[in-house]
């Protein structure tokens, strides 16, 4: 059986700071650092040979996007209440 993981969770303003200590810790300690937006969750700062390994497990690729080339358009939905039959 592994040891835990040691996880980081810090908000995205403190870890915008001192990005360099979470990609230290990712890469020579394989500490993940969680950020938060708001106390939630959002989004993991991990090592290479994790995410590789997540990858392999899940069974997907990587597929590299060039610098320059455009971001996808985020997709907003609004959903309305139906009106009340009164």
């Amino acid at each position: 059986m592994t040891a835990p993981k040691k996880e980081h969770q810090e908000k995205i303003a403190d870890v915008r700071n001192s990005l360099a200590d979470a990609i230290e810790r990712a890469r020579y300690f394989d500490q993940t650092t969680v950020m938060t937006s708001r106390g939630k969750r959002v989004a993991v700062i991990v090592g290479m040979d994790f995410y590789e390994r997540a990858l392999e497990a899940l069974g997907e690729e990587r597929e590299l996007v060039k610098k320059d080339a455009p971001t996808p358009k985020r997709k907003v939905v609004v959903r309305r209440k139906p009106a009340s039959d009164d």
